[in-house]
């Protein structure tokens, strides 16, 4: 079977050395978040008009809660903004553990692995469909543990160099022989 050579570290993605453990550090901010930062201040800044102009002068009382569920996505949108403005995600790997945290915007998935439970790590491309077909990938790092469990360590990456960088670099680090997965990447063994 051929060996893979590694793909080195991609733009946005930083690897700091702290003495026995690594720390994998990727940001959030994107071109996405740029465009959906112009959106949320539309989006918002209408809501914020309806409210302080329209919705006092009207006399049904349907004015000020029907646009309710529209205030509910624009808070949505504005934390998702303002996590991709702010965040980083950190991998630790050292001392047995892997560590994922999304900070400081608190966020889900974070997690903490004994890192002896861990067999294999693996990158797969999720792609996005729409009418037209295939409309663009995002990519994912797994793993698979001991008992046979699947988890996503980090998603949403942007390129298939970030993901496949992390991969490297903690199976490096945790001693894990690469071998291929059901399910991982296409053309990576190729």
């Amino acid at each position: 079977m051929a060996e893979r050579i590694g793909v080195g570290l991609p733009e946005g993605v930083d690897l700091v050395q702290h003495g026995s453990h690594i720390e994998i550090v990727l940001k959030w901010l994107s071109w996405k978040v740029v465009g959906l930062t112009a959106f949320a201040l539309v989006w918002d800044g209408f809501l914020v008009n309806w409210y302080v102009n329209i919705a006092p002068r009207a006399k049904d009382p349907m004015v000020f809660y029907f646009p309710l569920i529209h205030v509910a996505v624009g808070l949505g949108i504005t934390y998702y903004v303002v996590a991709g403005w702010c965040n980083r995600t950190r991998i630790l790997v050292g001392s047995g553990r892997l560590t994922v945290r999304h900070s400081p915007v608190p966020w889900f998935g974070n997690m903490d692995i004994d890192a002896s439970t861990l067999t294999q790590l693996y990158t797969q491309e999720r792609v996005t469909h729409s009418r037209r077909g295939p409309s663009y990938s995002r990519f994912e790092v797994r793993a698979v543990t001991q008992n046979g469990r699947n988890t996503k360590l980090v998603g949403g990456l942007a390129t298939s160099e970030q993901a496949l960088s992390i991969e490297q670099e903690v199976e490096k680090r945790l001693g894990i022989k690469d071998v291929p997965v059901d399910g991982e990447m296409r053309d990576y063994w190729q």
